[in-house]
């Protein structure tokens, strides 16, 4: 939840409190707990001190000056998209136009649980699926939903669940991510019309959305929420994360167990229990090969980094 502080008392005047709701080329939105906005600078200070403001920021702005003076300690901090103090984030998914990418649905899972958030898996158009994607719906919610996750099934332009994501989304600041084209603008816009936001069409050739969510802007909701609307993405790498806690990002995986051996990646090991798990169906076929496609990458990006790091060293 966002906190509302109090103004500070500053020589000549008064410092606003708030947040950092939309940054744009070099210029800072700041919102006060009464809903005023300043658009302001970065202190020089803070970028001497190599401070990086980021939507979402806690920070003290002086109005008159329209200068940030000081940002305070986050919470949570994502870099893609770069939100601070986020409390969960809902992936969006259409099921159809553009079609369910099982592969990018993991990957994001992958960043959003390196980052310590809740998540919320959310499939969108479920008033454009039909008798033969029902299974493929039914299977997906029961795996992840074993997995510990929550999801929730809805459609913007029917209004089903709506409600139930209104309630998801209450106290928390909430970050949209997902494909471009899988119906984020028109979710939110659903859930608070007054904001307007720009819906894209998805293409005919391609099946992907064109992206209009051109910046990541933080929006308030009518119930003590704020979401990040975010650019959509095709694509999403994943760096920073070690062959080793991989697996940690798979629940269904982190929690079988155990190996023959404590090294054992589930990939070309003996007695690895993952893989006994795989052939007995109690682990999803699908979400194992993705498992191990990104282990693949994984290993090569890291085999990349101390091969350049020897060479380096020469």
């Amino acid at each position: 939840m966002l906190s509302v502080f109090p103004k500070v008392k500053k020589q000549g005047g008064v410092l606003l409190q708030g947040h950092l709701v939309k940054a744009k080329g070099g210029f800072y939105f700041v919102q006060g707990s009464r809903g005023e906005i300043v658009c302001c600078r970065a202190r020089g200070r803070l970028k001497e001190f190599g401070i990086d403001l980021l939507v979402g920021d806690l920070v003290e702005a002086d109005p008159l000056e329209k200068v940030i003076e000081k940002i305070y300690p986050r919470k949570s901090h994502l870099t893609r998209p770069p939100v601070a103090n986020v409390d969960q984030v809902v992936i969006l998914m259409s099921i159809i136009k553009p079609p369910l990418d099982l592969v990018l649905l993991d990957r994001i899972l992958i960043s959003a649980e390196a980052s310590f958030l809740d998540i919320i898996i959310c499939l969108n158009k479920m008033d454009l699926s039909t008798a033969r994607d029902e299974d493929l719906v039914k299977e997906v919610k029961e795996v992840f939903q074993s997995c510990g996750y929550r999801v929730i099934l809805t459609s913007a332009v029917k209004g089903h669940g709506i409600d139930e994501m209104r309630k998801a989304l209450q106290d928390k600041l909430t970050v949209f991510a997902g494909p471009s084209g899988t119906g984020k603008s028109t979710l939110i816009n659903k859930l608070k019309p007054e904001l307007g936001l720009i819906s894209g069409a998805v293409s005919r050739k391609t099946e992907r959305g064109r992206h209009t969510t051109r910046h990541v802007e933080l929006l308030g909701l009518d119930n003590e929420a704020f979401v990040v609307d975010t650019p959509g993405f095709q694509r999403l790498d994943l760096k920073g994360i070690s062959s080793k806690e991989l697996s940690s990002f798979f629940p269904e995986i982190s929690l079988k167990g155990p190996c023959r051996f404590n090294s054992c990646l589930h990939n070309a090991e003996p007695g690895c229990a993952v893989k006994d798990a795989v052939q007995n169906g109690e682990i999803a076929s699908w979400r194992y090969e993705h498992y191990i496609a990104f282990l693949k990458e994984v290993r090569q990006m890291e085999k990349t980094y101390f091969h350049k790091k020897g060479e380096d060293r020469k």
